[in-house]
């Protein structure tokens, strides 16, 4: 009877171990499949057996999805880190079931995309507080993921981009003056498109540091300021009162003509009645370029009348004239 039962009972416990282990192998009823490595090394793997080719567009950027040879490991990103959608793709009928293309996402959308890795300031700001998001410009309309210049992934050159859309601007870049960005040496951002850039043309908020960026000398601070270069003086505030950034038909810049008799650029602020034909003057200095006196027009350490020592031995500098300043 004892070994009837032992037989019985090894019989039992078999079957329940047994049981077990299906139990544990076997998903359940309804679960969905299991995908390959969804959005990892394996699954860019998948992509890659149908996308032939697209590894290589990315593989000068920091998109890349693998590194070496073609079988090597991913790096920064995966394919479905961009291109969402569902297991079905892959694995039963592709074009039943489309991933996402952010090329083709409305500019929102696309947004919110890219800002699943980039979350910086120009990021936030492109599609929050710029004059891009205002005109519903997407991240793509500017950046290629596949492909793309080396620097920023741009889908041009920046200046050429940049026209595309601000066509007027290219003309002003055509004048006498300008800076020189179609010969590559200053670019559009290096003015524009900023950390904290806002609906005012995406401008640097402080003029003046954006053009002491380069134009150091000239920035100060100095003791006797003049009032023209303070960004607060007017509405473009600081130095674009005297100098339009982009381009003009006049030297240096310039917004207003400095030629005598009038003098506009001096002239539209300093309306001094007989400034120049002062009777203590007389008749030498008329007709005379305001900046042979007044030398440091951006700002003085020694004058507040920004006049140049030369005229020292001329006894302008005399007491009762324009000495002590």
């Amino acid at each position: 009877m004892d070994a009837d039962f032992r037989k019985l009972s090894w019989f039992v416990g078999s079957l329940l171990c047994c049981a077990v282990v299906v139990t544990w192998n076997v998903a359940p009823l309804g679960a969905a499949e299991p995908s390959t490595d969804a959005g990892g090394t394996g699954q860019t793997m998948v992509c890659l057996d149908c996308h032939d080719g697209q590894a290589a567009t990315l593989s000068a950027g920091p998109h890349r999805v693998l590194m070496g040879a073609a079988n090597d490991v991913s790096t920064r990103v995966s394919c479905t880190s961009c291109h969402a959608g569902q297991p079905a793709h892959w694995l039963d009928d592709p074009a039943a079931n489309p991933m996402a293309n952010p090329g083709k996402l409305v500019a929102r959308d696309a947004a919110a995309v890219c800002a699943t890795c980039h979350q910086g300031a120009h990021q936030v700001n492109q599609q929050t507080l710029s004059a891009h998001a205002a005109a519903d410009v997407a991240c793509t309309a500017c950046h290629l993921v596949h492909g793309g210049t080396p620097r920023g992934q741009l889908r041009q050159a920046q200046s050429d981009l940049c026209f595309g859309c601000h066509t007027g601007v290219r003309g002003q870049f055509a004048q006498l003056s300008h800076h020189p960005v179609e010969n590559g040496m200053v670019s559009c951002t290096d003015c524009h498109l900023t950390g904290d850039d806002g609906m005012a043309g995406a401008t640097r908020p402080d003029v003046n540091a954006t053009c002491g960026k380069c134009h150091a000398a000239l920035r100060g601070p100095f003791p006797h300021e003049h009032a023209a270069t303070l960004d607060y003086s007017v509405d473009d505030g600081g130095c674009l009162n005297c100098h339009d950034p982009h381009g003009s038909p006049l030297p240096r810049l310039l917004k207003q003509p400095y030629e005598a008799p009038h003098f506009q650029l001096c002239s539209q602020c300093h309306t001094v009645p007989g400034h120049q034909f002062n009777s203590f003057h007389g008749n030498q200095w008329a007709g005379v370029a305001c900046n042979e006196c007044h030398v440091d027009i951006h700002g003085s350490y020694t004058n507040r009348l920004f006049l140049t020592p030369a005229l020292q031995p001329q006894g302008c500098l005399a007491a009762g004239c324009h000495g002590g300043q």
